[in-house]
């Protein structure tokens, strides 16, 4: 196997008591068998404690609070099982949380869920999507990496500002929003959030809906109105910020090309990408919006089964 980095994993590092969207609440906290005999073992008051906040069944878990705090979760956002028995002492999905894995023919390729904030403020960083092969540490482009996956995609198709006009009818904009709202949903708000997007999209529409006229003007330069000029690029810029992301989660869903079809995983993306900024225009944050999404979608696969299968 060959093994090749999302670049944004090799940078990861999570931020721990400066996270807003903590990991450690709201989600359930799996312990593996290794682990579970580990914190067996410990003959300590930390070790006892550790043992009373675990439930063992066909599945092992943490027990959350009463507000679905993990219970080893300090007030100051700190672990306690790292502050006293170090990272080693964390259960597989603590330790490798939100980094994922996923092997193509002959490649083992990595990269960080974009759940976490940090992952998508990293995304967002970027001007472009690169990888690194691990062995060589050469960086590669994600047409490169394509190419050594051999995946056929269109340059044209990576590209979000030539591929979402299509999509932007007020129709497929309703039918994107019912998908997303018939998801099963992480918690009490996304469906209230969903309605609230779909009340309001159609403003944010009409700004996008032009994007072909857009691209057609990009290949003049004898613009004299220069409002109009500032208009089209802050439109054009509306699409841009998020089109590493779109490419993105085109790399995360690329084992499903088989399964599913390559034009279905373009169409997830698409969809995807177009929810994210809804979400990003009614809620006023970039970084949340991809993060809301990846939490609801990206963490589920149900619900990433749900869309594939809507797009027939």
């Amino acid at each position: 196997m060959i093994n090749i980095d999302a670049e944004i994993f090799s940078e990861f590092k999570c931020k721990a008591d400066k996270c807003q969207h903590s990991c450690c609440k709201g989600w359930e906290i799996d312990i593996d068998e290794d682990t579970l005999d580990y914190y067996k073992s410990l003959d300590t008051e930390l070790g006892n404690e550790i043992r009373q906040n675990i439930h063992e069944g066909e599945d092992t878990f943490f027990k959350l609070t009463s507000d679905e705090r993990c219970p080893f979760l300090k007030d100051n956002g700190l672990c306690k099982l790292i502050e006293e028995l170090g990272e080693d002492a964390l259960c597989d999905i603590c330790r490798l949380h939100p980094r994922f894995y996923e092997d193509i023919n002959d490649y083992s390729l990595a990269g960080v869920g974009l759940s976490c904030e940090k992952a998508a403020e990293l995304l967002f960083e970027k001007t472009s999507l690169n990888f690194i092969i691990c062995d060589s540490q050469k960086v590669v482009s994600f047409t490169e990496l394509l190419e050594l996956l051999e995946i056929d995609i269109s340059k044209v198709s990576l590209k979000l500002s030539d591929m979402i006009p299509d999509y932007l009818d007020e129709a497929k904009i309703e039918r994107i929003l019912d998908i997303f709202y018939i998801t099963e949903p992480i918690d009490s708000n996304w469906k209230n959030e969903v309605l609230l997007i779909k009340k309001s999209f159609k403003e944010y529409l009409n700004k996008l809906n032009n994007m072909k006229s857009i691209n057609d003007q990009n290949n003049h330069d004898d613009m004299e109105d220069s409002d109009s000029s500032k208009n089209l690029d802050d439109k054009k810029l509306d699409v841009k910020k998020f089109e590493l992301i779109y490419q993105y989660i085109l790399f995360r869903q690329l084992e499903l090309i088989e399964e599913y079809g390559l034009q279905k995983i373009i169409d997830y993306a698409i969809y995807s990408i177009i929810f994210i900024m809804l979400y990003a225009n009614s809620f006023h944050d970039d970084i949340e919006a991809v993060r809301r999404w990846s939490e609801q979608i990206e963490y589920n696969e149900d619900n990433i089964v749900i869309i594939l299968n809507e797009l027939d």
